[in-house]
């Protein structure tokens, strides 16, 4: 058995995700996961403090950069606070964008959310909780739940997955869902690909400087 497949079923034996308890059906699905030379606790300290705009992927930054340019356009319409310059997009400040904290599993696994109509940034900022998100089922809108989930990984390895899972409440939305995920489903792989590296990058480096701290 190789140690790729082991750690599978240790999943599948742990029980539902957060993010499969709060979006168990979804039309789109998108996994992605890396192997990290650090171990758990590190990356999920790391995790929880990145701002992802500091990445040195220009297609990252790219992409950030147009979600943080039509956040701040929806905010300025519906008269909301501004973001701060330069602005963070990190976990610790989801709400920012209109995402909607769904649960941590301390050490191990963090789920957003967000709901919204299509090609509307506006409809994002509609304030909700946890609850409202699992139970939310009105036409004319799609839900996407995303999370990491830490997984040890031999030793003092870690296996970071990210997993983002996509419903839209009826068929007319569904359509107009599937047809753009088959034009940017190449573009969002990559990004999420940069996303994971950046994450792995970061705790790898602060993993290798409390080594080295230890050591001396």
């Amino acid at each position: 058995m190789t140690e790729g497949s082991f750690e599978g079923q240790q999943r599948c034996a742990a029980g539902p995700t957060l993010l499969e308890s709060f979006l168990p059906e979804a039309d789109i699905v998108v996994n992605e996961e890396i192997v990290i030379m650090a171990t758990p606790e590190v990356t999920y300290a790391a995790l929880k403090r990145l701002d992802f705009a500091r990445s040195r992927s220009l297609l990252l930054r790219a992409a950030l950069a147009l979600r943080v340019a039509g956040a701040r356009r929806a905010r300025s319409r519906l008269r909301l606070a501004p973001l701060p310059a330069p602005a963070r997009v990190s976990l610790q400040n989801v709400e920012d964008y209109g995402q909607i904290r769904l649960a941590e599993k301390e050490g191990s696994e963090i789920a957003v959310g967000a709901i919204a109509r299509p090609m509307s940034t506006e409809s994002l900022y509609a304030r909700r909780t946890a609850a409202e998100f699992k139970a939310f089922d009105c036409p004319g809108h799609i839900k996407a739940a995303a999370s990491f989930v830490v997984t040890p990984y031999g030793q003092r390895r870690t296996m970071l997955s990210y997993e983002v899972r996509i419903r839209a409440t009826d068929t007319r939305t569904r359509r107009q869902l599937f047809l753009w995920d088959a034009l940017t489903a190449p573009l969002t792989r990559a990004i999420t690909r940069r996303l994971l590296g950046y994450a792995a990058k970061v705790a790898e480096r602060q993993c290798a400087a409390q080594t080295y701290r230890q050591a001396i």
